[in-house]
């Protein structure tokens, strides 16, 4: 039964897939292209009918937009005694509003300076007259700062995402009271050489690790998680909120907090030197890799060293030289986490997809300006905390289905067959064959990942492989976790920046005290926690992603005159897109600028053919290019086509 709806749409894809808002619940959802929905563009407001299976969504129709009104961004370009003329902000429109002075609000009044970014909305009224140019009239509803100013594409992002990043006096009030408090019946583990390995410029550390050898040849590893559960409880003012955001946001100069700093980056987290409460699990490995025995507690830790994963890298490069961590004790215990973790990965290359997707990271001049887009390598020692969390969230997996209750797994499907059949047509000769003979798993990817002899060309076979994979989510239902190829999953080691963990973290505390048999848990609630809390991570993953390419949009409109070697990583009937700059940033080249031509879309092996001059454009292909135009608002780049290398 289909339901009547007004949605925002938020954004669209280059392959027409839209993100859209809910307008009466909120609720972010996606529209996969449908050539028979009516077209619209993002901004715009419509109505669609939608239709529901079980509360999941099976169909969307858009049949109408709503002639409402919306607010949008624009640069004050003039300002007087009377009124405001703002410039729309796009790469394209010329088209010119004013703001009668009369109508902002008096706070407003002394920020106003030209060349300043504003968020405006149209109001029904009669248009001005300014120097014979008739002007639409606006309200003034938000002001921003200059285009390369320090927050800018954040706030912005914030704005149009309609996230929540302002906590309440009332909240903050009841994070103040939280004080750290001696707890005797917990495990004392101050006495143990933990450290933390996080990134450089980490604030919040959920996590702690410990690894020894024992004289049977086994392995035991305590593994140490901030105990926010025992500071922040259920239904509380914090609960709550931290249950609406779902998770921390990062932005590349900010980050969202799913809880304040004074509980996310203080009272919670694992500072060095610093006593801090945690949930802990101790768990014995013998020298296979294979789990003896695991036993989750309540304790208290104290760790010895803040490692980042660039010093943890050195001592393995060095073979743990004494002299790059001088302290024995601490050195040992990162040279036996190591060892862990090289048995650990031996038999996860054996079941979990082994995908090699390099991080990107804007970096910032000392004034706070986006300067450059900068690769970050997956290193030994990011993967050997990997493979911990992974064992850890094992152990609590195995763990929760002792408790009669309902459990909030970390689910992820195989790819469906019709992802599996676009895999097929866009990776060519002659993986389609492995594709096509073998059953869809783990490590049928990873067969044509190692097999392939072309190093150039990995990036591309990274990626349509990730494309074709599923969207991981929270359930109620264990269906378990295609990608890391495990039957049973949750999210144990990040409660500090998931609801999820935290949920995770209330139900083995319950286990802990013997309170399996309770079995209170509103169903109806639960299922609807999980889809929100996999929605907020789909909206924050949109987020970064597109304050990600604001970033670096507005990085490379000051390169136009650079040339660039590039490679084609998908080819749309409108034109190519293109990775380049060492696969740093991507951008499209539209069909009318690639050399004069009758170009043929061929969909099933997506590839533009010239009629005249007979040049194929397919997947991999190497080019030269240049920047055409920007488009810093919406995170475009259009690129200008050189030659084929």
């Amino acid at each position: 039964m289909f339901e009547q709806h007004q949605l925002k749409i938020l954004d669209m894809d280059s392959d027409g897939q839209a993100t859209a808002k809910i307008i009466n619940n909120s609720k972010i959802i996606k529209i996969n292209f449908d050539k028979k929905n009516i077209v619209f563009k993002k901004g715009d407001l419509v109505s669609a009918l939608i239709k529901t299976n079980k509360k999941k969504i099976v169909k969307i129709i858009i049949n109408k937009k709503l002639n409402i009104y919306t607010s949008f961004f624009g640069t004050i370009i003039k300002i007087n005694s009377k009124y405001l003329i703002v410039k729309k902000l796009s790469s394209k429109s010329e088209d010119l509003y004013t703001v009668p002075l009369k109508n902002v609000k008096n706070s407003y009044l002394k920020k106003i300076k030209m060349g300043i970014l504003v968020k405006i909305r149209e109001v029904n009224k009669k248009k001005l007259e300014i120097k014979n140019n008739f002007l639409k009239q606006c309200d003034l509803l938000q002001i921003y700062g200059r285009l390369n100013e320090f927050d800018f594409f954040s706030l912005i992002t914030i704005d149009e995402f309609d996230i929540d990043n302002n906590f309440t006096e009332q909240e903050l009030q009841e994070a103040s009271k939280l004080t750290f408090i001696k707890d005797n019946s917990r495990l004392n583990l101050e006495h143990l050489p933990i450290v933390t390995i996080d990134g450089k410029d980490a604030k919040d550390f959920d996590d702690a690790v410990y690894a020894k050898r024992l004289n049977n040849k086994n392995w035991k590893v305590i593994i140490s998680i901030a105990d926010v559960s025992f500071y922040v409880k259920e239904n509380s003012l914090l609960d709550k909120k931290a249950k609406k955001r779902g998770n921390s946001i990062y932005f590349p100069n900010m980050v969202i907090p799913m809880f304040p700093e004074i509980i996310s980056n203080q009272l919670c987290s694992l500072n060095e030197n610093e006593k801090k409460l945690c949930f802990s699990v101790e768990i014995i490995l013998n020298d296979k890799g294979e789990k003896l025995y695991h036993k989750f507690f309540k304790s208290t830790i104290c760790s010895k060293k803040r490692l980042n994963y660039d010093e943890v890298q050195r001592l393995i490069d060095s073979n743990f030289n004494k002299h790059i961590l001088k302290n024995s004790e601490l050195n040992l215990n990162v040279k036996n986490l190591y060892e862990v973790y090289k048995i650990l990965k031996k038999k996860s290359e054996k079941r979990s997809l082994d995908l090699s997707i390099d991080e990107k990271k804007i970096s910032f001049d000392k004034k706070g300006n986006p300067c450059n887009v900068k690769k970050i390598y997956q290193l030994e020692s990011n993967k050997l905390i990997e493979e911990l969390m992974i064992l850890a969230n094992v152990c609590a997996a195995e763990e929760v289905q002792k408790s009669k209750n309902e459990n909030v797994y970390r689910v992820h499907q195989k790819p469906s067959q019709e992802k599996m059949n676009s895999l097929i047509k866009s990776i060519g000769k002659p993986y389609d064959k492995t594709l096509k003979n073998n059953p869809t798993t783990p490590s049928t990817f990873n067969l044509i990942l190692k097999n392939d002899k072309n190093l150039n060309e990995i990036d591309t076979l990274n990626q349509l492989i990730l494309r074709a994979q599923s969207q991981a989510k929270y359930n109620l239902v264990n269906i378990g976790h295609f990608g890391l190829g495990l039957k049973n999953y949750v999210h144990f080691t990040s409660p500090i920046r998931r609801y999820s963990d935290l949920m995770i973290h209330r139900r083995l505390n319950s286990i802990i005290e013997n309170n399996t048999s309770k079995n209170d848990d509103n169903l109806d609630i639960l299922k609807k926690t999980c889809d929100h809390i996999s929605q907020t991570e789909r909206t924050g993953i949109s987020a970064e992603r597109k304050t990600f390419e604001r970033y670096s949009t507005y990085i490379y409109s000051k390169k136009n005159e650079k040339s660039f070697d590039g490679k084609i990583i998908s080819i749309k009937k409108f034109g190519i897109f293109v990775s380049f700059d060492k696969n740093l940033v991507e951008g499209l080249i539209l069909k009318k600028h690639l050399p004069k031509d009758i170009y043929i879309y061929d969909f099933k092996k997506e590839r533009l053919n010239g009629e005249k001059n007979k040049i194929v454009f397919e997947l991999g292909n190497k080019l030269k290019v240049s920047i055409r135009e920007t488009d810093i608002f919406n995170g475009k780049i259009l690129l200008n086509f050189i030659k084929l290398l």
